[in-house]
């Protein structure tokens, strides 16, 4: 049965241990930069020089916010998004490259961000009482749209993606999706090689836009039964619908998060002397009350994800029959990623989507166990 390999394990704790240290550092500067902001009168002086109606201003604000944050935090995100992979081999994208792809994702987060905040001003001026409501609806909206266009306009922004190529391997995996008994739009292979040796799979898109999308440094370097392992997993997203039940499960969470988020804004502003919900100085209260009332359905969306996961991996196991090839897929994507086979509890239990390595072989051994022919009697499974 496959094994991990020793030395990435040793290389994988540390470099999460890394990581970590440079997560908490940055959470450490985030917490003092909001604190500035709340508690000195540095935000109504930004907010003084901003022109245009509440909405507006409060939008120019963000941006103002995000690009002075980015600038700030650039040397962290060069070391924990660039050096540190590249270091550990993850990554062989150029620096310059890397660059390109950070100041784009600033760019979109920006200007949809800033979108965001003067549709939420707005609401806050024309409906204090229901914009929490309004705006979650509109959250609803927008999420639906954006996992529609996420697979045709914005991860093509950063990774090439195109139709698995006709051949043995598509044909194989179309027969993989037929015995499984689902219905699948299309395969597709996206080119994770150009930037990294990452490997990963998923289901995107809703609709006409839903596929399979597999990287290529995955269909390169795996056996074509852990492929089809693999293609099993994804197909028992399709086949449990959990696009859908994972947007039920964050819609529900979320209209929680909003109240909260209204109620403790509308506290707070009254309390640290703002003019109204709709001044734009209050904007990092706004942001503030969000992520609190947010804290708390992290690691409840986290455990919701890795539910969703596990049932992902158990139809593979049964669709396929297959547990050693199943271990021998999971323990290479390990291996590859540079993944812990098992983080501390509780930072599993705090963010970690997926079960562990050791718990997805651990599943893995039992659903082989069950199926082996009873009475000591030997078989194949």
């Amino acid at each position: 049965m496959a094994e991990l390999d020793p030395e990435r394990q040793r290389q994988a704790s540390e470099y999460a241990r890394k990581r970590r240290r440079l997560g908490f550092v940055n959470f450490g500067l985030t917490i003092f930069l909001i604190l500035v902001l709340l508690l000195t009168p540095f935000s109504k002086e930004i907010a003084s020089h901003l022109p245009g109606a509440s909405p507006v201003a409060a939008a120019l604000y963000l941006v103002l916010l995000m690009v002075a944050y980015d600038l700030l935090t650039l040397p962290l995100s060069y070391f924990s998004g660039y050096k540190l992979p590249r270091d550990y081999g993850l990554l062989h994208q150029t620096v310059n490259g890397w660059l390109t792809d950070h100041f784009k994702s600033l760019l979109l987060g920006t200007a949809f961000g800033a979108g965001v905040v003067a549709v939420l001003f707005f609401l806050i001026g024309t409906s204090p009482g229901w914009w929490w409501l309004i705006a979650w609806g509109l959250l609803l909206i927008v999420t639906v749209v954006m996992t529609i266009l996420a697979p045709i306009a914005l991860i093509p922004l950063f990774y090439k993606i195109r139709p698995i190529s006709e051949g043995e391997l598509k044909d194989r995996l179309i027969a993989v999706a037929i015995s499984a008994g689902v219905k699948i739009s299309g395969i597709y292979i996206i080119e994770f090689s150009e930037k990294t040796t990452l490997a990963n799979a998923a289901v995107m898109g809703l609709g006409r836009t839903k596929r399979i999308v597999i990287s290529d440094t995955l269909v390169n370097a795996y056996t074509q039964e852990e492929m089809d392992v693999v293609m099993a997993h994804e197909l028992g997203h399709q086949r449990h619908h959990d696009v859908w039940r994972l947007f039920g499960c964050q819609s529900v969470i979320y209209l929680g998060v909003f109240w909260l988020a209204s109620w403790l804004f509308a506290v707070l502003v009254n309390q640290m002397d703002y003019v109204n919900q709709t001044d734009p100085a209050a904007l990092p209260l706004l942001l503030f009350c969000i992520t609190v009332a947010g804290a708390p359905s992290v690691p409840l969306l986290s455990w919701f994800s890795r539910r969703i996961e596990a049932g992902a991996d158990a139809f593979a196991l049964h669709s396929s029959g297959k547990p050693d090839v199943f271990i021998s897929a999971m323990t290479k994507l390990t291996d590859q990623n540079l993944g812990e086979a098992r983080s501390s509890n509780f930072l599993e239990r705090l963010g970690q989507d997926h079960p562990s390595y050791v718990d997805r072989v651990k599943m893995a051994e039992r659903f082989n166990t069950r199926s082996r022919p009873d009475n000591g009697q030997s078989g194949q499974t």
